[in-house]
């Protein structure tokens, strides 16, 4: 909030010393007589700008005062914190990456990069891997599926996926998915064949009682999400146990699998990471901290990789890195990461976290970051980027 009002304070200033010096380099305008002209003359000139109309006015630039103003409060003063639900709009498969655009889903080869095929499903809103390989893509107008080793993608018919919604694989039966809808706490089950029609039909629906973000599916397809007392474990056709376990002045923002089916990592908004096991009571194996705040994490059976942002600092602008660490949190591999700089009059922070989704893969030592304009690919275990594209 301080940084708001700082914005806008140095907005209003230097808007009103620009606003001055330009009504003080020219003449007060005087007030115009109607006009007197013929109205056969008035009809025709209008007409005449009917067939050649005015350009639409351009937008003002905004003064280079302003423009700095806004740059240096930016990097220096706003903070920049993880969103509630990660965006999902990478994913590795077998041998391959899913990578979301504006209107398509682009299936490219892991390693190299090139384009196996391509999907126009409207504008994506996630995308997942399957536990046989695959890859699919929930769409605007309809979804897409790339199988394991097939190079042509089936489509399936539209999936309600509303803001705020999870999508998850069926780690149990490949042949279906999940979609999540936090607001009733409910998750859907839906098969990737099915009839063709307008929407795909619910097989059949799980309440998922308390369960709040952040949330995670565990490798034997259970849930763990936050709840009011602690943590949540549910599987969609098993029991439900809560267990306690205070996170105090520092929130959860990601929850992540870990290599065991019944344990989990807890990554909190500072970005402290702790190690937590599903037994009688819940079990905090290690604790570690990362060297800054975290904005997206990611994790496979060997692995965490995150995306990690500087604390906004007077004289500094911010800095984005990628960091991959194994589970105890030894650093196995790190990258920095290019920054954006927006123009002034954009959404700013829309413009700097756009290419900032983040997966690892659990078929080979990859991991990816990027988004619809351009993604990199990195093999953690050589210390090497495969491709950029």
């Amino acid at each position: 909030m301080g940084a708001t009002r700082t914005i806008r304070r140095a907005l209003v200033a230097a808007g009103l010393a620009w606003l001055s010096a330009c009504h003080s380099s020219g003449k007060r305008s005087e007030r115009q007589p109607p006009s007197l002209a013929p109205k056969a003359l008035v009809s025709g000139t209008a007409g005449a700008a009917a067939e050649h109309p005015r350009p639409p006015p351009t937008a003002r630039p905004l003064p280079s005062a302003v423009v700095q103003t806004l740059r240096t409060l930016r990097d220096e003063r706003l903070e920049i914190t993880a969103p509630s639900v990660p965006s999902a709009l990478l994913a590795f498969g077998a041998g391959r990456l899913l990578q979301a655009s504006l209107e398509k889903a682009t299936f490219r080869d892991s390693k190299q990069g090139q384009v196996i095929t391509e999907a126009s499903i409207g504008a994506v809103r996630a995308v997942a891997h399957g536990s046989d390989g695959s890859l699919f893509a929930v769409g605007a107008s309809e979804g897409a599926r790339l199988e394991s080793r097939l190079k042509v993608v089936k489509h399936f018919s539209h999936v309600t996926f509303l803001p705020g919604s999870r999508l998850l694989p069926d780690l149990e039966q490949p042949s279906h998915f999940y979609v999540y809808y936090p607001v009733d706490e409910q998750l859907f089950w839906y098969p990737f064949e099915s009839q063709r029609g307008w929407i795909l039909p619910i097989e059949a629906s799980f309440r998922l009682d308390g369960c709040r973000e952040p949330m995670t599916q565990l490798r034997d397809g259970a849930l763990v999400c936050a709840s009011a007392r602690g943590f949540v474990r549910q599987a969609p056709r098993g029991s439900r146990v809560e267990y306690s376990f205070p996170a105090g002045d520092d929130p959860w923002i990601v929850l992540l699998p870990g290599m065991r089916l019944d344990e989990f990592f807890a990554l909190s908004k500072t970005g402290q990471v702790v190690h937590l096991r599903l037994a009688d009571n819940l079990l905090a194996l290690a604790r570690f901290r990362l060297p800054a705040p975290a904005y997206a994490a990611a994790a496979n059976t060997e692995a965490l990789s995150f995306i990690l942002m500087s604390n906004p600092q007077a004289g500094q602008t911010r800095r984005w890195s990628l960091l991959v660490t194994d589970l105890d949190g030894q650093t196995r591999f790190e990258s920095a990461l290019p920054a954006v700089a927006p123009n002034a009059d954009e959404d700013w922070v829309a413009a700097v976290v756009e290419d900032k989704n983040l997966a690892i893969s659990r078929f080979e030592p990859l991991v990816a970051v990027g988004g619809a304009k351009r993604v990199t690919v990195w093999d953690y275990a050589q210390k090497r980027e495969l491709f950029t594209r």
